[in-house]
């Protein structure tokens, strides 16, 4: 799958009647074999046809959780979303707390993992943030590997204080 093919995946999703919209974000937190049919139908509707099987739970998260904020919102990456939740003292502890029990979660069938997702995400809503549903997409099809790539990007977000960040990264 190419990004034309993702971007044209959320503009659909974007393009949904409210109805439908409602219904999958109502889905938000439920893997997909867990959803009504109803929610199942429009998520199959707006789903690029070369998509793998594997793929098919992390894409309905994906999608249920771009329907929490309307289509004209301006997202940001989760990552930079992280950091400027690591930066507000009221909530930096609780957040870095949420992130450490995620970090550690594998993504799996039983939902447990989105479910932890889902509460960072809402907490990140609660504070007028709107996440950019298509890069995470793109961390979730990465979270499993045996590098944990994802989770090293998502940590160095919040935990790396400001004057420790450099823009070279050498080795990569």
């Amino acid at each position: 799958m190419t990004k034309a093919d993702w971007d044209s995946f959320f503009q659909r999703l974007d393009a949904l009647p409210k109805g439908d919209r409602v219904a999958l974000k109502r889905a938000v937190g439920t893997m997909l074999y867990q959803a009504d049919g109803r929610t199942v139908r429009i998520f199959y509707q707006c789903l690029p046809y070369a998509v793998a099987t594997w793929q098919e739970d992390r894409i309905f998260a994906a999608a249920c959780l771009h329907c929490l904020w309307d289509a004209e919102v301006k997202r940001q990456p989760i990552e930079q979303i992280f950091y400027q939740l690591g930066r507000d003292q009221d909530i930096s502890e609780s957040t870095g707390h949420r992130l450490e029990t995620l970090l550690d979660v594998s993504w799996d069938e039983d939902g447990f993992m989105l479910t932890k997702l889902v509460r960072l995400i809402r907490l990140a809503k609660s504070k007028g943030y709107a996440v950019d549903c298509q890069q995470l997409l793109e961390d979730l099809f990465y979270w499993n590997g045996k590098k944990q790539s994802v989770q090293r990007k998502w940590a160095r977000a919040l935990y790396r204080k400001p004057e420790d960040s450099s823009d070279v990264q050498e080795g990569e």
